[in-house]
């Protein structure tokens, strides 16, 4: 009908999002940026509400929310208490970068990664020192090598385990890109926790020249340490990641103390 108010809901592709082209949210966040773009969501608009996006395409309600959340930290959105989001700008005004707040981002991080083994056998480290128990200059099983993304590698890992654990591994054991489920599968081992600490670097002449980025540069270091059920420590995994490719946000929330 000619005149017709077309709803915002209405001005979404009812396509079918499969989880074998990636994220879920990250297809999601892409058409809702597609959107946006191309002027089909105007700037000032109100998005649908977020249970219209879920019922409209057949995603759980943690799905779009987690797309909304990735828009809002390009800027290109605003959500708002008890009312739809608000487009509130047609491009990123905020670099992009991958978020780090739960093990699933951890996984979506990996996606269509492939993992490259470059070393594996016994060395000393004083991270095998501090985690593992062991004593100094005792060595540990360490595995080094990196992920790559398109055929570039994006992010240095290196993995240390103790040597009941690491003798029972070799390189061919380790077909997934995420560490703990190949030491999890291959010994039927159940980690419990990972423990995340994370601190801002400089690229060194080594990385810079693994990661193709200038010596100096600044680089994301993560260190995890993965715990049985029985919390003993059984993997330490570094990684370093150029930090255009990594970002932590948060979402804290807060008791009303007046309440």
């Amino acid at each position: 009908m000619s005149g017709a108010i077309v709803t915002p809901i209405e001005r979404f592709p009812r396509q079918k999002l499969s989880r074998e082209n990636g994220p879920l949210f990250q297809q999601l966040a892409d058409m809702i940026r597609g959107l946006i773009v191309r002027g089909d969501l105007e700037l000032g608009s109100d998005l649908p509400k977020e249970a219209e996006i879920e019922a409209h395409l057949g995603v759980s309600l943690i799905t779009v929310r987690r797309a909304l959340r990735e828009l809002e930290d390009l800027g290109m959105i605003q959500k708002r208490s008890a009312k739809p989001a608000k487009v509130t700008a047609k491009s990123p005004t905020v670099r992009a970068g991958m978020k780090f707040n739960s093990l699933e981002d951890l996984t979506d991080f990996t996606t269509g990664a492939q993992l490259v083994i470059t070393e594996y056998g016994l060395e000393r480290s004083p991270v095998i020192e501090k985690h593992l128990g062991m004593a100094p200059g005792e060595k540990g099983w360490c595995l080094r090598g990196y992920l790559a993304q398109g055929g570039q590698p994006r992010t240095l890992i290196t993995s240390y385990f103790p040597r009941d654990i690491g003798s029972q591994l070799k390189i061919e054991d380790f077909t997934d890109v995420l560490i703990f489920k190949n030491v999890s599968r291959c010994l039927d081992i159940k980690i419990e926790r990972v423990l995340i600490t994370a601190r801002a670097e400089v690229a060194n002449k080594t990385q810079a020249q693994k990661l193709d980025i200038k010596s100096g540069s600044p680089l994301m270091t993560t260190e995890m340490v993965y715990l049985t059920d029985r919390q003993r420590t059984i993997e330490v995994t570094v990684t370093n990641t150029p930090s255009k490719h990594f970002v932590l946000s948060y979402d804290v929330a807060l008791l009303n103390e007046s309440a």
